[in-house]
């Protein structure tokens, strides 16, 4: 063996317990990130996979239509190009040995082969007479493929029969769900109103897209439906999700790092020591570092690849379990996307061992030389100041809407820049015994110092976020527009307290012509020019005309506008638009019963009608197939509810589009936003508590030579300006940064667009605070030691 091979042995058995802890810390940090990251990747899959089942697997949803769209569809069901479909609420039983076992849930029919759910056991249901169950609903009744099942609907008739069951297909977004999928005659579903094709020509040409361009028609597509699922489980069922990348790449840095240094200065066998050692036996200043530093890769390279093979080996092993957790079917192969933790480990471990190195191995001035003038900033000072720019250039970008995530990363990019470079300025304190204990200390608080700012910096970006999230209107509404009648029979049905005191708008029919309700001043413009012009806009550029509904004729809602459509004589304008030519086709002054406030949120209408009222027939204006449905007190409906809901009308209805002012919601905000800056703020506060603690302790016998040579509290006080100066102005600056990366006043200046709040804050005071009594307390000389030299 080569004498550096011995030295580097050597080494590593006079630190077997500091070694042992290097490799269970690179294992564990290697293999956490693997299963939070892969475990976050089968959640988003199996939320994907539910909203393409649910969707119906197939590429496009047509849903309303006149009956010349239902004639067109009709005929594509008939050559096979497009499967009409129909859910229903049905009974599903099986005989077995004399008795019948029966389950209620949801019953999904179509004229063409089912794609519903995730295929589990047997085959999906492809020919008339066939049924795919959850396997909820089997386990009920205890069905295996092979037996026969029979089926009852009472909303549907000429569908309930007898299937046979071919397969068990899973929702793996809600595994528990209870449901079938059948295939039954085409013309057992002529009057369904919603049909599944993958052909585009069909939703893309045609009286289809006639009917679609005028709202008639609603064409859902599959990639809309799986990102708006995805959308809202990121947003509902992991809030913050974003940083779950974020924290564990700086938490694993950090500790990876701190047990590194640790383990390079553990016992009496100190690393520098070593080195010297190395050096004097004639070994080169690089190969002697080398041969100690290898010590450090020769545990966390093994554990890191143990860590790495171990999380994958707990995701193949419990996916499953880990899934039913969260109510999901989980499916777990080895995929790109489950490969990322391997790059993210990789790309953990290089940034530590990049900070590992400078700390470990930059040597501040000898004892008794001052500095030299050329020489006062030590290395970190020209990467700190390039990272600093880099981060206001993202920041910048991010303010100028051309790059999404350069709020994020400037905030973060300048967080880790402010530390380094406030630990680099060139201090004032110049003589030897300070310069020591200067370089000392950057060396052994560059770690903590970062982390403490990195919590600063994320808690005020997060408080910003959350306190954005807030500036919608406080009023309590739930808005789901592109509805059909059958869907919102299946919510009455599922949720009748909540839709009691709903109330449904129906969007007129809009198949020949468009209807808009508009102010006075605009519908004399257009009506005197006879078409639907963009100049007879009102003097901000905008056009003033808003879209028109109907309603049950008892609904307070009938024959009420928005405020700024009414006029002084109680009367609003109606005019109907050839979409082809933008002419004005017809024409009315209705009058109205006044204003109602509801109808100023968005996206309501500007103007209701009674349906059958008599306003509506001067003009003409029937029911359309497409239902806006309005709760008006969502907040007050229980939490359970409010999620079936809206799992259901993203589930349903790919094509839907749903609006919520959720008081509860804006509460929820705003106290994420109050307590994440006060525990960051906490956290960072005994984190520089601990360091500061720990640096004195570590300059106790400077603190006390210098002492006994006459220093005052302003010189000793010099040994924690450091420190302090990153603690200070170092935390102002990590708040600022993350609150510039949360802010987009410069994109929007729209007060409506909301508001970041001022809980951002919070932790300043309390590091000032905590600033001024450690520079005092660090100020007070060093207590004497007794004879026994304690």
């Amino acid at each position: 063996m080569s004498a550096t091979g011995r030295a580097t042995t050597g080494y590593l058995r006079a630190h077997r317990m500091p070694a042992a802890l290097l490799f269970v810390a690179s294992l564990l940090c290697a293999l956490l990130p693997v299963v939070a990251l892969g475990g976050l990747n089968a959640y988003m899959g199996a939320v994907r996979e539910g909203a393409a089942g649910r969707f119906g697997g197939y590429a496009y949803q047509v849903s309303g239509g006149s009956g010349e769209v239902a004639a067109v569809m009709a005929g594509h069901v008939a050559d096979g190009t497009a499967v009409a479909a129909l859910s229903a609420r049905g009974s599903l039983g099986v005989n077995a040995g004399g008795q019948t076992r029966r389950t209620v849930g949801e019953v999904s029919f179509l004229t063409g082969p089912s794609r519903y759910g995730t295929l589990v056991e047997g085959r999906q249901p492809e020919r008339e007479g066939e049924i795919a169950l959850s396997p909820a609903a089997a386990g009920q009744i205890g069905a295996v493929p092979g037996d026969t099942v029979t089926v009852g609907c009472d909303d549907a008739a000429g569908l309930p029969g007898v299937y046979s069951l071919v397969g068990l297909a899973v929702d793996p977004a809600d595994a528990g769900a209870v449901w079938a999928a059948a295939v039954t005659a085409p013309d057992a579903l002529a009057g369904s109103g919603l049909w599944l094709t993958d052909d585009p020509s069909i939703p893309e040409s045609g009286v289809v897209a006639a009917e679609a361009g005028t709202g008639s028609v609603a064409v859902g597509r599959l990639e809309s439906s799986v990102r708006r699922a995805e959308e809202s489980a990121r947003s509902r069922d992991l809030p913050g999700y974003r940083w779950y990348g974020l924290v564990l790449f700086a938490v694993a840095v950090c500790v990876l790092t701190a047990t590194a240094v640790a383990f390079h200065r553990a016992g009496p066998c100190d690393g520098r020591m070593v080195v010297d050692a190395l050096m004097a036996c004639g070994f080169p200043g690089r190969e002697a570092r080398w041969t100690v530093f290898r010590g450090l890769l020769a545990c966390t390279l093994p554990g890191t690849v143990v860590g790495i093979a171990a999380g994958y080996a707990v995701l193949a092993a419990a996916h499953g379990t880990i899934g039913a957790w969260f109510g999901q079917y989980w499916r777990w192969t080895l995929s790109p996307e489950s490969l990322a933790g391997i790059a993210f480990v990789a790309a953990t471990l290089a940034c530590s061992t990049a900070i590992s190195w400078p700390v470990l191995f930059h040597r501040p001035p000898r004892a008794g030389m001052a500095p030299a003038p050329g020489r006062a900033w030590p290395w970190h000072a020209v990467p700190a100041a390039i990272m600093l720019a880099l981060a206001c250039v993202a920041i910048e970008r991010y303010h100028a809407a051309e790059w999404a995530f350069g709020g994020v990363m400037g905030a973060l990019l300048g967080r880790a820049a402010t530390g380094a470079l406030l630990a680099s300025l060139p201090w004032l304190a110049r003589t030897p015994a300070t310069s020591r204990a200067t370089g000392r200390q950057r060396t052994l608080a560059a770690p903590a110092c970062a982390l403490a700012l990195l919590l600063l910096a994320a808690g005020s970006w997060f408080s910003g976020q959350m306190m954005l999230a807030t500036g919608g209107p406080d009023n309590g509404l739930f808005i789901a527009n592109y509805l059909s009648q059958r869907d919102v029979d299946y919510l009455a049905r599922e949720n009748p307290d909540a839709m009691a005191g709903a109330t449904v708008l129906v969007t007129p029919d809009e198949s020949e012509h468009l209807v808009r309700a508009t102010s006075a001043e605009y519908y004399e413009c257009v009506v005197r020019q006879g078409f639907d012009d963009f100049a007879c806009g009102s003097g901000n550029g905008l056009i003033n005309e808003t879209i028109v509904a109907l309603v049950d004729p008892d609904s307070p809602l009938a024959g009420r506008a928005r405020d700024d459509q009414t006029d002084e004589d109680g009367t609003t304008g109606v005019i109907l638009i050839d979409p082809s030519d933008q002419s004005i086709v017809g024409s009315a002054r209705v009058s109205i019963e006044g204003a109602d406030p509801l109808l100023d949120a968005q996206p309501m209408p500007g103007l209701v009608l009674g349906i059958g009222s008599p306003q509506a027939l001067e003009l003409g204006i029937t029911p359309g197939s497409q239902r806006t449905l309005v709760i008006t007190d969502f907040p007050s409906i229980a939490s359970g509810t409010r999620d079936a809901i809206r799992s259901e009308i993203i589930n349903r209805c790919g094509y839907a589009f749903i609006t919520e002012h959720d008081t509860t919601s804006l509460r929820s905000y705003q106290a994420r936003a109050i307590a994440m800056p006060t525990l960051t703020g906490i956290g960072a506060a005994l984190i520089f508590a601990a360091l500061a603690a720990s640096t004195r302790h570590s300059q106790s016998r400077l603190r006390r030579t210098l002492g006994e040579f006459g220093a005052d509290r302003p010189q000793l006080m010099r040994l924690f300006a450091p420190q302090g100066v990153t603690m200070g102005v170092g935390s102002a600056l990590a708040l600022l940064f993350g609150w510039l990366g949360a802010h987009p006043w410069i994109i929007a200046p729209s007060p409506e667009f909301g508001d970041t709040g001022w809980w951002w804050l919070i932790p300043l005071p309390l590091i000032l605070a905590e600033t001024a009594v450690l520079a005092w307390w660090n100020s007070r000389p060093e207590p004497e030691q007794d004879d026994t030299g304690r």
